[in-house]
């Protein structure tokens, strides 16, 4: 008994050196993968195309559907993935009979300042890994599945990694795209709702949600319209001190995140099921502009929650949709998608600052300038006629008057 105790020790101890020495060969100063650059517009419309054609929401359960993914929008998804949780990043080059994965991890600066552990693995033409490849070191493929299905089997994600197992029945890599097919079943919609919020952020919406609707429902009272700012500046007070100098920016991303779906049009509900109640109906302006209020709080309630460049980046790409057929591109509309972003930053980044401005009470013309000047609206032949291309010197130049004129508000003279 001793005997086999000793032999299952020392194995151990061995399977551990090993690992390490994977690691080890597979850590370089080099990242095989470099950083995204900024999502583009161009990269967002891709992403949103893919998620806007392949919603199954509207199929029966139970029937299939083939997703196409080109490789250039497959890099996207990647890199959208890379903004929003997944840990490292990758990229992905499609061939014939399969795809090489490049996968980079930044090590933590605690453990080895500018060290990044660096992974290849070759797909077959049917997704699975043929082989992977740790520094010099490569690893068969059958292994590396093996380890990572028993890895994801006993994780916390163990019953939605099982219910997308018996939904996709085929993945076909091909150089021009990536086919996959699967069968919608109702509860995969579920699981999106787990993985996307944490059941602590999905109570904190909820709660966030029944604070809006008892402001709107106070502010509107006998009125049809009122000034964004009336509700705003009443619920984030509140979401703050309620929350105390800990969890100001929590709170805040939450009370934003509600607002801008109030103004989307979107259901709460369907991410937070526990949310029952519903507004009085209220329209909510900015300088008496529904419009102006939906972009600053949409760009708000982004920044707070994926980060400055995607909030830029979404706003941009609205009005460049617009000005090709919507309702026409507007340096306006720009203007309070910029000036929501900087309020959606502020609230996470300078939480006190925050604070210290809703305790004087928040007013329009403190979060929002002036649009006086500001061309709008133009269609796509008018756009270019005046100002060529987005980032040319005409366009910058309106541009950088936006950003002077909120760089002048209080609220953000001196906010990074």
């Amino acid at each position: 008994m001793l005997r086999l105790f000793a032999w299952l020790v020392a194995g151990a101890l061995l399977a551990v050196v090993a690992l390490v020495a994977l690691i080890v060969q597979a850590v370089s100063a080099t990242p095989l993968v470099p950083p995204p650059g900024e999502l583009s517009a161009a990269s967002f419309t891709r992403v949103k195309g893919i998620l806007r054609a392949n919603d199954p929401r509207r199929m029966p359960p139970g029937a299939s559907r083939e997703v196409r993914i080109a490789g250039p929008e497959l890099q996207a998804l990647l890199d959208f993935a890379a903004r929003h949780g997944l840990p490292g990043r990758a990229a992905i080059q499609l061939h014939e009979g399969g795809a090489e994965l490049r996968y980079t991890w930044p090590l933590p600066t605690g453990l080895a300042p500018g060290r990044h552990l660096n992974a290849r693995a070759a797909l077959g033409a049917d997704g699975r890994i043929d082989q992977v490849r740790l520094g010099s070191v490569a690893l068969p493929g059958a292994l590396v599945m093996l380890a990572l299905d028993a890895g994801l089997r006993h994780s916390q994600i163990a019953p939605e990694f099982a219910l997308l197992k018996r939904s996709v029945s085929q993945v076909r890599l091909a150089p021009d795209a990536l086919r996959l097919t699967y069968t919608w079943q109702p509860e995969l919609l579920a699981t999106a709702r787990a993985l996307a919020l944490t059941p602590a952020e999905q109570e904190g919406l909820a709660a966030a949600h029944a604070r809006l609707v008892d402001v709107m429902n106070q502010v509107g009272a006998g009125r049809r319209q009122a000034d964004l700012a009336e509700v705003l500046g009443p619920l984030l007070l509140d979401a703050g001190e309620r929350a105390g100098p800990d969890g100001r920016a929590t709170a805040y991303r939450q009370a934003l995140f509600v607002v801008a779906a109030q103004l989307s049009g979107k259901n709460v509900a369907l991410l937070v099921p526990a949310i029952r109640r519903q507004p009085r109906p209220l329209a909510l302006t900015l300088q008496g502009r529904h419009d102006l209020a939906q972009h600053f709080a949409i760009s708000a309630a982004l920044a707070a929650w994926a980060g400055e460049p995607l909030a830029n980046t979404i706003g941009l790409d609205k009005e460049v949709d617009d000005a090709r057929g919507g309702s026409g591109f507007s340096f306006a509309d720009l203007a309070a998608d910029r000036a929501g972003t900087r309020f959606g930053e502020l609230a996470i980044r300078q939480p006190a600052m925050l604070a210290a401005a809703l305790a004087g009470g928040l007013r329009s013309e403190g979060i929002m300038p002036a649009t006086d000047g500001l061309p709008e609206p133009m269609q796509a032949g008018e756009f270019r006629r005046r100002f060529g291309h987005v980032g040319s010197p005409a366009y910058q130049q309106v541009a950088d008057d936006i950003e002077r004129r909120i760089a002048a508000l209080a609220l953000f003279s001196s906010s990074p």
